[in-house]
């Protein structure tokens, strides 16, 4: 029998070879594109990438911008995939560090009070507010070159400042389609009104673009909330309000605690969500779910009461995000939400030591989808006559309360400014551990303190970047996964006070505003 002597790659067809390929991990095929012309025009093509794709990243629960993969191209699937692996080998690997991209400085002798990514342009655009004698809000393209991390370019797309202006709320649409870009809430004299911004020409690579207001909400509210063509924006005490901008249709959700003195921000309202055929409404004190309401005229407005509600008692920072299920898991239409919080006490002499905990709304498998309630103004509804609304378990379609997930981290009572915690839909968290309360004694903030005093604090006490896997499809793909809390970045010694952060766990992007008015943009990938 004549012996088969080997074949080598190139004398392979195409076809068979984009089979192969297809098997191959990432690293391989990167590899092998670098030996001829041909194997470079072969890597390239979409059906390679997207079996990547499945193996590499769908299996593997890594972050990764699903909602765009039908209209990905061959070139993007690629940049994605290569990306959504170094997000999973950052957290898979404990001593991993982020990436400096770049530094810049969004205001002078102010300090930046808000900072966004924008969705819709893979981390390149990021919003910041920052207040001065007037409020600015600032549009910054960050261009990446193929070089070191220091040749990333700042340019200032865009600017709005109205003269006599303050912001007192921000918010970015959550759509990248849609029309509306932000939404602010402004106060200046006597007017109070929230202003929807969209910015002109903001698909151009050069040239200037303009932030406009396309519309004008008179209210005293702040915005909280932007999905598309609706709005939320609550008040400090028990009200919010969702708005279609383009109808200008209103409901208007009523919370079951009592209104208060809105002066002290009892129960400020911190997150909104827009979930299955509901609305999650997160206040510093209570967690309240409402049904997704009719929005009608002005004229017409009703007012809905909470189907569940639950109090972790004072909520110091909290995100809430839908998880991502697995690809092998019949989920049915309603996806769980996880909810990280950071707990307050009202006790000034608890401990330092506190927890981020994790908990869970699960889908209502009793939910009942035609079962409507009655607004709490009595309209007419079409609740069917033989389902009473007394059955309760029928109308959520989350179960309350919140199950705890077992899973928490520790953190440290402090001084912080920003009390932001992100959550992203595949279970991996940061947050800002402050600078400890008891760093120094009283006398180290007395100008006729004696220089023995509290040696070097300043130069100890310094916040740090945090971050953990919570439960979620990246640490159910990856058991052994090292759940502990970890320091990502830490302050320079003496360094002003982080003002703000934004994360964006599909990108693995970070940002993070100080006091004194610089911007530190993070990448996190090995």
């Amino acid at each position: 029998m004549d012996e088969i002597s080997p074949r080598s790659l190139s004398s392979i067809d195409d076809d068979t070879l984009i089979i192969i390929f297809s098997f191959l991990p990432v690293q391989s095929v990167l590899a092998i594109r670098q030996t001829s012309r041909r194997m470079v025009a072969i890597s390239h093509t979409h059906a390679i990438w997207h079996s990547a794709y499945v193996r590499e990243i769908l299996l593997a629960g890594l972050p990764f911008p699903h909602r765009e993969l039908a209209v990905m191209d061959a070139s993007e699937l690629e940049h994605c995939v290569c990306r959504a692996i170094r997000i999973g080998r950052f957290w898979l690997d404990p001593l991993a560090q982020p990436r400096d991209i770049t530094d810049f400085q969004a205001s002078s002798g102010t300090g930046v009070s808000k900072l966004c990514f924008l969705p819709g342009y893979g981390g390149r655009r990021i919003a910041t507010v920052t207040k001065g004698i007037w409020s600015v809000i600032a549009c910054w393209e960050v261009s990446l070159g193929k070089n070191p991390p220091q040749s990333a370019s700042i340019r200032k797309v865009a600017e709005w400042c109205p003269k006599g202006m303050i912001f007192t709320g921000f918010v970015v649409n959550t759509d990248a389609h849609a029309d509306a870009v932000a939404a602010t809430s402004v106060t200046g004299g006597s007017e109070q009104c929230i202003e929807i911004l969209c910015i002109s020409d903001d698909r151009a690579d050069d040239g200037p673009a303009t932030i406009k207001c396309v519309r004008t909400i008179r209210t005293s509210f702040r915005p909280i909330a932007l999905e598309g063509d609706m709005i939320a924006y609550s008040d400090d005490s028990s009200e919010t309000r969702i708005m279609d901008l383009r109808s200008g249709a209103l409901a208007i959700l009523r919370s079951a605690e009592e209104p208060v003195d809105q002066r002290f921000q009892y129960n400020r309202c911190l997150q909104v969500v827009f979930a299955y055929r509901s609305i999650l409404v997160v206040r510093a004190r209570s967690v309240e779910l409402f049904e997704m309401p009719v929005l009608r005229s002005n004229s017409e407005t009703f007012s809905y009461h909470p189907l569940a509600n639950h109090s972790f008692g004072w909520i110091d920072g909290v995100s809430v995000k839908v998880q991502a299920c697995p690809s092998d898991v019949d989920s049915g239409p309603i996806e769980p939400l996880s909810i990280l919080l950071r707990a307050e006490s009202d006790d000034p002499w608890t401990s330092d030591v506190h927890t981020l905990d994790l908990y869970t709304l699960e889908p209502n498998p009793q939910y009942i989808e035609d079962l409507r309630i009655l607004p709490v103004d009595g309209a007419q509804d079409a609740t069917p006559p033989s389902l009473s609304i007394d059955r309760t378990i029928g109308r959520s379609p989350y179960l309350f309360p919140p199950m705890h997930s077992k899973l928490s981290s520790p953190s440290v009572r402090g001084i912080l400014r920003c009390t932001d915690i992100i959550l992203g839909p595949y279970g991996t968290a940061v947050w800002i551990q402050p600078r400890p309360a008891h760093s120094a004694d009283l006398t180290t903030l007395d100008v006729h303190a004696s220089e023995t005093q509290a040696p070097n604090t300043a130069m100890k006490a310094t916040e740090t970047l945090a971050g953990a896997v919570f439960a979620g499809l990246l640490q159910r793909a990856h058991p052994d996964i090292d759940l502990r809390a970890r320091t990502l970045w830490a302050q320079l010694p003496g360094a002003s006070h982080w003002t703000s952060l934004d994360y964006v766990e599909e990108l693995g992007l970070l940002a993070i505003g100080s006091s004194d008015g610089r911007v530190t943009v993070l990448e996190l990938g090995l």
